[in-house]
């Protein structure tokens, strides 16, 4: 009984042994790539406007600037009060024309009848025929007129051109426009940001080349963006291009953003983020100091574009130590 006690114990404690040391890690140096921030600017990938196609004013305004919009969705209307009046006084004479339109057709059924019997002449049922005609088309025209009018007031409809953020509204509820007057700008949500570079870095910037990006009035941290179009012609001295960021970037439109760009390689301690802890603001590696792990003080490195999921040791290790993850 004791010795199978004793060989179970064994192969505990060789199943523990790798588990124990895969915690264990030796500091080593590496060669990273130094990045140098270049200051660049976040522009919408698309822009456009809603603007009035009448002289009018505005009975409804439902954006304001930072609302997200759908396509065609309807973002204000402009109502021309000279419409109404018109489209009702084409009803009335559709109305009327229809009352003529069916007395002449119970006129002409009748002296038809009476035609056939020798009662009527042939020139007056020719005369109705035509007049019955002439009511059919003014009628026509008429309800052509009513669709154009009708069209017309439904232009004071101003829906969203695409998928997009407000970005800027000019006008307030019942302001008096004119047509061709911009209503509201827009700035497309397509995953696609615009940036504009110092004219000195366009040798660095091609379509296909992965860029970095940090945004420094927000979280600091690095992400991967794909060049995707480079623009032929420069603007107030800055190069133009487009990128996709992988998962996304929720900037607004003309912040601030550096593109890191490398300058040289250097050697550098680096150390996964889970073996790193932090207490009241201070950041601690666990590091063998003769028979135990004590936990040591370090410093960090603000956050490189190829590091990962790995900190930069400034000070607090040196090449050689063994540091433990803590639990």
């Amino acid at each position: 009984m004791a010795g199978t006690r004793s060989a179970c114990l064994a192969a505990l404690a060789v199943m523990a042994t790798p588990l124990a040391l895969s915690q264990v890690k030796v500091v080593e140096e590496v060669t990273i790539v130094d990045y140098r921030p270049v200051v660049a600017r976040i522009e919408a990938g698309d822009t456009a406007t809603a603007r009035s196609r009448l002289q009018g004013v505005v009975t409804r305004l439902s954006i304001d600037e930072g609302d997200e919009v759908k396509t065609g969705d309807i973002v204000a209307i402009v109502t021309d009060e000279t419409l109404a009046p018109q489209i009702a006084a084409i009803d009335s004479r559709i109305e009327a024309l229809k009352s003529q339109i069916s007395q002449a057709e119970d006129d002409l059924q009748r002296n038809e009848a009476l035609f056939q019997e020798g009662f009527f002449p042939k020139a007056r049922l020719d005369e109705q025929r035509t007049g019955l005609d002439v009511l059919k088309r003014n009628m026509a025209s008429a309800e052509a007129e009513r669709r154009a009018l009708s069209a017309r007031r439904n232009e004071g409809q101003l829906r969203a051109p695409a998928d997009a953020r407000v970005t800027g509204v000019n006008v307030v509820r019942g302001s008096v426009v004119s047509p061709g007057e911009v209503i509201a700008s827009f700035a497309t949500l397509n995953g696609i940001v615009r940036l504009s570079l110092p004219e000195r870095h366009a040798s660095e910037i091609a379509e296909g080349e992965t860029v970095t990006l940090r945004l420094p009035t927000r979280d600091e941290a690095v992400r991967t963006a794909t060049i995707i179009k480079v623009y032929p012609e420069l603007r107030n001295g800055a190069v133009i291009a487009d990128a996709t960021v992988q998962g996304g970037l929720d900037a607004l439109v003309g912040e601030r953003v550096d593109v890191l760009a490398p300058v040289g390689e250097r050697r550098a301690i680096l150390v996964p983020r889970d073996y790193v802890s932090t207490r009241y603001g201070v950041d601690f590696v666990r590091v063998k100091v003769g028979d135990r792990f004590v936990d040591a003080p370090v410093a960090l490195a603000a956050p490189l574009a190829d590091t990962g999921d790995q900190f930069e040791i400034l000070t607090g290790l040196k090449p050689g130590d063994q540091i433990e993850k803590p639990e």
